[in-house]
């Protein structure tokens, strides 16, 4: 079922231009994808729901529990083996390699809930199961196309805990948060102005809320970027989505500078803790739904990866800058290792 880029950007071609549905599903690294028309979804082997849009014919978890039943063992790694990742990427920031780089890390964890349950139990605008792979739950829209073909972008940077006192003000005033977003922002213009004619920003800097499991909420930042695509956008969807790719919310920027930063980062971090080299693998890639008009997708971020021994891993970062502090950012990666079951 796994196919290579160009395959699927031919696949995403045909398919759209034809007015066909289909669903997609593009790994970090865009070099395995999965393009499918929807009539052709198994959905015991595939389950997505996407705003809404989803295959799911039956509810099929037998133990439906509170979020108190839930039980989320984290084992992270130490904040010395973070930090030495940390420093690696900072150093390259100072050295003008970067300015902003997201750093990812890879948390086992112990759940007692399986893959299916996670995905059936959770709140989110975009989930994903792949049986006896991964589930996604994710918060964060890629893109969106509606049918006059004005193509929205929502990055998502900054989180904080929504308890603390004067939360959102305090995560509107943090000067490295608004860098972080306002550097995202500035590259996400430059993605869509590489497959778009006129760009905006809409809106700039507002939150969500989101419930976590253990009852906590966090305060997510967005912002939206809007453009106007050509009007045979549907003739090379493939193109339009490839182009754009990966997101630059969970890369960074310059994207190909940094993109080989979070490469040596990630993967010198992983040989020195789990004696495996390490890669994002779909984790970070994007996910969505053409409906025969117009295109909905999602950033796999909050995401869960099971291994072949069953063992399940937790996949979280954050975006590192000049002004980052290590313990901070350490916590954040920590705190993001959540199942938003309400």
């Amino acid at each position: 079922m796994k196919i290579n880029r160009q395959r699927a950007i031919s696949k995403i071609n045909f398919f759209s231009s034809e007015g066909i549905p289909f669903l997609f599903i593009i790994d970090f690294q865009g070099d395995n994808c999965i393009v499918e028309p929807l009539s052709d979804i198994n959905h015991t082997e595939i389950k997505y729901w996407i705003n809404g849009i989803n295959n799911i014919s039956s509810h099929t978890t037998q133990i439906v529990k509170s979020p108190a039943d839930i039980v989320l063992e984290k084992h992270p790694i130490t904040f010395v083996q973070y930090k030495e990742a940390f420093d690696y990427v900072q150093q390259n920031i100072i050295q003008g390699n970067s300015f902003l780089t997201n750093l990812t890390c890879e948390t086992p964890i112990r759940l007692n809930l399986n893959l299916l349950d996670v995905f059936e139990l959770s709140q989110a605008k975009y989930k994903l199961w792949v049986k006896d792979s991964f589930v996604c739950f994710s918060p964060e829209i890629f893109i969106q196309i509606d049918e006059t073909g004005k193509l929205s972008s929502f990055p998502m940077k900054g989180t904080i805990d929504a308890s603390l006192p004067e939360a959102e003000e305090k995560l509107m005033k943090d000067e490295k948060e608004f860098y972080e977003h306002t550097t995202i922002v500035d590259l996400i213009r430059n993605d869509v102005s590489s497959v778009a004619d006129k760009v905006w920003v809409e809106k700039f800097r507002y939150t969500d809320k989101i419930r976590t499991q253990d009852g906590r909420e966090l305060l997510q930042l967005s912002s939206q970027i809007s453009a106007l695509l050509p009007d045979n956008w549907r003739d090379n969807l493939g193109e339009i989505l490839f182009g754009m790719l990966p997101a630059g919310s969970i890369s960074g920027a310059p994207k190909q500078k940094t993109l080989q930063i979070i490469k040596n980062a990630e993967q010198n971090t992983y040989l020195s803790t789990l004696g495996k080299t390490n890669e994002r693998g779909f984790y970070t890639g994007i996910f969505g739904v053409f409906n025969g008009k117009t295109l909905d997708s999602g950033v796999m971020i909050r995401f869960i990866e099971q291994y072949p021994d069953g063992n399940l891993t937790f996949k979280s970062g954050g975006g590192i800058t000049s002004n980052s502090l290590a313990e901070k950012e350490y916590e954040e990666m920590i705190q993001k290792i959540y199942v938003p079951i309400v």
